[in-house]
């Protein structure tokens, strides 16, 4: 099997979804499935997993929520109810809540880890343990409570992990996967080596990838714990520092290997059923952000028609978590925990990396620009806009729906309220229409005017 052979069999999660879970990660296709060797090797199960990732980071999700938070317009289709209604339902997710737990997912990855544990590959049970908790932190984004300390028991109907529960169980194997990742390589110790199609098996680069989410989901949780902000301030220094160090999705020319967002646009043929938001455009026109031509591709009348060429490129690496992500959360942290001269040359370092001049602002000002600088800079990065708005209420936007508030989160798949009664239905059950990481904001944080859309 070569390198994008997984990538091709996964990649069209990004069109249609994946299916229900059965039975939570045991019998029917999760077993028996023809398309699947009975016995993967290492990189074979890697590879699907990262694809899977990517499936969750660069499909539906941050469409859906590039909608909510106004950087995206739904102009067709759900997109175009998504736009006018804040129509969001348990078909909204389509098949995703499974994908976090089947093939690609949560059972794949303890198959990993467990044969990575078997072989003494201390090296790749650590980059295996990244990719847990990757996927299960953006789930705990999306959903609140999840299945997790039950998923692979097999017992009927398991219990949701309370959400900030989840969040510290992904915790816990990011410090467990950095202490894995730091063992002394060898023939047998040596990871997927080039098998992993983003780093190249390279320890030090999923160890930097590693801090830099433990800081984004302390960051998460900080509106509940603000202890959260300093929790973070001690990942970033060992966090994601270069470009070079992005994590992307290894996209390619071939068929069913490209970039979700050319998939979306092509191969699918759903070519403007989402379009740049005429907000998110006009705030980067009134900063002179150079990213506008970056992100965009605009027309002789100065209208912005779609994702940019280099964007929309069947091979464009798209990011995930940046090293842009890690200097704004550095930036945010120390301002939250008074140490504003760092977070003030935090900003001026990630705006230069962009091509932007120095900031001199302090206050409120300087919060408010480090926190509008990452909804730019985050754009198509996972689902961190979203997460941003939810927790800062900045920018402050204004619902497109009258008389509704913006949606702040998503609700479990149809088939997994059939599978498991534990599963409430939509808009029920403790989180309702908001996580518990997520309360409501009286104030924006960026400017202190009273939060419009929460």
């Amino acid at each position: 099997m070569t390198n994008n052979t997984k990538l091709a069999a996964i990649a069209m999660l990004g069109l249609i979804g994946v299916a229900g879970c059965n039975d939570f990660l045991k019998g029917g296709e999760l077993t028996t499935d023809p398309n699947r060797p009975v016995v993967a090797t290492l990189n074979q199960r890697f590879q699907g997993i990262e694809s899977n990732i990517w499936a969750l980071l660069g499909s539906d999700p941050p469409r859906t929520t590039g909608i909510l938070v106004q950087q995206f317009f739904g102009a067709q289709s759900q997109y175009q109810a998504l736009q006018t209604a804040y129509t969001v339902d348990p078909n909204t997710t389509n098949g995703l809540h499974a994908g976090l737990y089947a093939s690609g997912g949560l059972v794949d990855i303890a198959a990993l880890k467990s044969e990575a544990a078997e072989k003494g590959d201390s090296i790749y049970l650590g980059i295996a343990q990244v990719q847990e908790g990757l996927l299960m932190g953006t789930g705990a984004d999306i959903f609140g409570d999840l299945v997790y300390k039950e998923a692979l028991a097999g017992t009927p109907n398991p219990v949701l992990d309370d959400q900030l529960s989840v969040y510290d169980s992904v915790q816990n194997v990011l410090s467990a996967a950095i202490v894995n990742l730091a063992s002394t390589p060898s023939p047998t110790n040596a990871g997927p080596g080039s098998g992993d199609l983003v780093y190249g098996g390279d320890p030090a680069l999923w160890t930097a990838l590693a801090h830099t989410l433990k800081a984004r989901f302390y960051m998460h949780t900080a509106e509940v714990r603000p202890d959260a902000y300093a929790q973070a301030l001690l990942q970033v220094p060992n966090g994601i520092s270069s470009a070079d160090g992005d994590f992307v999705g290894a996209f390619t020319q071939s068929t069913n290997e490209q970039n979700f967002y050319y998939q979306f646009n092509f191969t699918a043929g759903r070519a403007g059923y989402v379009t740049p938001n005429p907000t998110f455009v006009s705030l980067l026109k009134s900063r002179n952000d150079p990213r506008l031509t970056t992100y965009f591709a605009i027309n002789s009348a100065g209208v912005a028609t779609n994702l940019s060429a280099e964007r929309l490129a069947p091979d464009f690496r798209q990011p995930y978590v940046t090293a842009d992500e890690n200097t704004l959360i550095w930036a945010e942290a120390a301002y939250r925990t008074g140490d504003f001269g760092t977070a003030l040359a935090k900003l001026n370092e990630e705006r230069a990396n962009n091509g932007l001049p120095a900031e001199t602002v302090s206050g409120f000002q300087l919060l408010n620009e480090i926190l509008l600088e990452q909804y730019i800079a985050d754009f198509q990065v996972g689902i961190e806009p979203f997460n941003l708005y939810k927790r800062t209420c900045t920018p402050n936007l204004v619902p497109t729906v009258a008389g509704q508030k913006i949606p702040r989160r998503l609700f479990y798949d149809t088939s997994e309220q059939q599978t498991d009664t534990n599963i409430p239905q939509a808009g029920q059950g403790v989180n309702g229409f908001a996580n518990k990481n997520d309360p409501a904001n009286a104030t924006s944080d960026g400017t202190g005017a009273v939060c419009l859309g929460q």
